[in-house]
C-alpha cells in the first residue's frame, strides 16, 4: 500500500512538474509573442512616421520651389516691363522729332501737328528734353516732381531695376555685367540728350544716337533676363512676352 501511495504521489509530482514546465513555456512564448508584436508595431509606426515626415518634407520643398518660380516670374516681368516702355517711348519720340525735321525742310510746312494728328517735337526745345526724360524714366534727369528727392537718391528707373535684380537671383558675374550695361545705357541716353539740345544736329546724328540708346536698352534687358537663370523653355516664353526687347 505504501508503494502504491508513493507511486500515486510520484505521479502527481511528475504531473505538477510537467504542468509547471508547460505553463512556464507557455508564459515564455506568450511574452516572446507580445514582444514580437510590439516590435512589429514599433517598426510600422516608425516607418509610418518616416513616411509622413518624408512626404511633408517633399511637400515643403515643392512649395518652396513653386514660390521661388513665382517670384522669379513676377520679378522678371516687373523689371523688364519698364525697359520695354522705354523702347516704345524712344521710338515714338524719334518719329515725332523726324516729323518735325521734315517739316523744317518744307515737306509739310511749319505747324504743331501733321495731318494725322501726331504731335511733332523740335530738336533744341524743352519739350524734346522733357519727352526724353519721360522716355528714359528719369535717367537723363529727374522730372520736376522728383528733383528734391533726386538730391539724396538715384531716381533713374534703370538703377532701381539693377538693384532689384542683384538682390536675390544674380551671380556676382551676372550682377557685374548688368551693372556695366546699365551704365552704358545711361551714358547713351546722355549722348542722345546732348544731340537733342543741339539745334544744329543733323537727322543722321540724331538717328545714330537713338539707335545707340535702343541697342543699349536691349543689351541691358539681356543682362536682366540672364540674371534670373531661367530654363531654356522659360526664357523662350519670357522673350516672347517682350518682343520689343528681344526681337
Amino acid at each position: 500500500d505504501d508503494e502504491e501511495e508513493e507511486e500515486v504521489f510520484g505521479g502527481e509530482r511528475e504531473m505538477r512538474t510537467t504542468n509547471t514546465n508547460t505553463n512556464a513555456t507557455t508564459t515564455h512564448r506568450s511574452k516572446r509573442g507580445r514582444r514580437k508584436k510590439r516590435d512589429i508595431l514599433l517598426a510600422c509606426g516608425s516607418l509610418l512616421l518616416f513616411s509622413n515626415t518624408s512626404s511633408s518634407q517633399k511637400e515643403e520643398e515643392a512649395f518652396a520651389a513653386g514660390m521661388m518660380d513665382f517670384t522669379k516670374q513676377s520679378q522678371s516681368t516687373f523689371q523688364l516691363g519698364p525697359l520695354q516702355v522705354t523702347l516704345q517711348r524712344l521710338r515714338t519720340l524719334r518719329n515725332d522729332i523726324f516729323t518735325s525735321l521734315e517739316e523744317e525742310e518744307g515737306k509739310e510746312g511749319k505747324k504743331n501737328e501733321d495731318d494725322t494728328g501726331v504731335v511733332v517735337v523740335k530738336p533744341g526745345s524743352e519739350e524734346a528734353i522733357a519727352r526724353l526724360r519721360n522716355a528714359t524714366l528719369d535717367c537723363t534727369s529727374a522730372r520736376p516732381a522728383l528733383e528734391a528727392y533726386a538730391n539724396v537718391r538715384d531716381v533713374c528707373t534703370l538703377s532701381i531695376v539693377l538693384k532689384s535684380v542683384s538682390k536675390k537671383f544674380a551671380t556676382e558675374e551676372a550682377r557685374e555685367r548688368a551693372r556695366e550695361r546699365k551704365d552704358e545705357t545711361v551714358q547713351a541716353f546722355a549722348e542722345l540728350e546732348r544731340k537733342l539740345r543741339d539745334v544744329n544736329a543733323s537727322k543722321e546724328e540724331i538717328d545714330a544716337e537713338f539707335e545707340n540708346s535702343r541697342a543699349s536698352v536691349k543689351r541691358f534687358a539681356e543682362s536682366v533676363l540672364e540674371a534670373f537663370d531661367f530654363s531654356d523653355e522659360e526664357e523662350k516664353v519670357k522673350r516672347e512676352a517682350f518682343p520689343d526687347l528681344f526681337s
